[in-house]
C-alpha cells in the first residue's frame, strides 16, 4: 500500500532571470516547497539601444512587445516618450508593463500567452501590407515575424537587449543541487535549458536527465524532448501565479493524502 512518504514534494532549481528567480522561490518556500533561485542568464543592452527614436517613430501600425525586458528597456531608450500606435503583448504581465510605459490599452491573448496566442488575434488576421514592429531581445526565434510575413505584413526589429551568461555560474551549483537532492527545474526559455546543459559536466549529465523539467511552452517541452529528457511538465504559464497554481495543488494533494492515511 501506499504511504505518505511515496508522495515526494518538488525540490526545484529555479534558472529564470533575476529578480524573477528570488520573488518565485520565496513564494515556492512559504508553501513549504524548497528552491534554489539561480538565474542561469542575465540581460544586457545591445547596440541597437540607441536607435529606438530612429526605428520606433516610422508610422508602424502595430507594435508587439514579447517580452518584460523588451518594454522596460525600450521604456528608458525613448526616454518615456513612446509613439502612437496599436500594441500588443505577449502576456498579461508583459501587458501591465506596456500598458503602464505607454498609458494606453495594450491587446493581449486570453489564454495562449505566446506567438501561437498572439498570431489568433483579431488584430493579426488581416494585415497585408501593415507595418509591424516586434520589440524583443537579440537573436529570437523568427516563427512570430515569419507568420505575420506570411500572412501579408511588412515586418521589423528592435532589439534593446541580449541575454548573456551569469558569471561564475557552474560546478558549484549543480553540486549544491545534489547535495540539496533538487529534483526538478523549472525552464522558461529555451536559452534558459541551453545553458543548464552548457553548465553541467558530463559526469552530471546523466542525473541532470533524471529531473523533471517544468516548461512554460509546448515547444520548450518539445525541445527538453529532443535533448533527452523523459519527464517534463509543461505549465500553464510563464507568471508567477501560473506556476504557484501548478504546485500549491500538488503540496494540496500531498495534504488531503496525509489526513485521510491518519484517519
Amino acid at each position: 500500500m501506499m504511504n505518505s512518504f511515496d508522495i515526494v514534494l518538488p525540490r526545484l532549481l529555479i534558472t529564470r532571470f533575476s529578480p524573477h528567480a528570488d520573488r518565485l522561490s520565496v513564494l515556492l518556500q512559504s508553501m513549504g516547497i524548497f528552491s534554489i533561485a539561480q538565474p542561469l542568464l542575465k540581460v544586457e543592452k545591445t547596440d541597437e539601444f540607441d536607435l529606438a527614436d530612429a526605428v520606433l517613430n516610422k508610422g508602424y501600425d502595430h507594435i508587439v512587445a514579447v517580452s518584460m525586458h523588451a518594454v522596460d528597456y525600450t521604456d528608458k531608450a525613448l526616454f518615456k516618450i513612446w509613439p502612437i500606435s496599436n500594441y500588443i503583448a505577449v502576456g498579461r504581465a508583459t501587458q501591465r508593463e506596456l500598458e503602464r510605459a505607454v498609458k494606453q490599452s495594450v491587446d493581449s491573448p486570453q489564454k495562449q500567452f505566446n506567438s501561437e496566442g498572439l498570431l489568433d488575434l483579431e488584430q493579426l488576421q488581416n494585415i497585408s501590407q501593415k507595418h509591424i514592429l516586434i520589440l524583443r531581445g537579440m537573436g529570437g526565434r523568427e516563427f512570430l515575424a515569419d507568420s505575420l510575413r506570411a500572412r501579408g505584413a511588412i515586418v521589423d526589429y528592435y532589439q534593446p537587449y541580449q541575454r548573456v551568461a551569469v558569471d561564475n555560474v557552474g560546478t558549484n551549483l549543480i553540486k549544491n543541487c545534489l547535495q540539496k537532492q533538487v529534483n526538478g527545474v523549472i525552464i522558461t526559455s529555451i536559452g534558459l535549458l541551453n545553458q543548464l546543459v552548457c553548465i553541467t559536466e558530463d559526469v552530471d549529465m546523466d542525473w541532470l536527465k533524471s529531473l523533471t523539467i517544468y516548461t512554460a511552452s509546448k515547444r520548450i517541452t518539445e525541445y527538453a524532448k529532443v535533448l533527452g529528457w523523459y519527464k517534463v511538465i509543461t505549465l500553464a504559464g510563464i507568471s508567477d501565479e501560473s506556476i504557484i497554481s501548478y504546485f500549491k495543488a500538488i503540496v494540496n494533494s500531498q495534504s488531503s493524502y496525509i489526513i485521510n492515511e491518519r484517519t
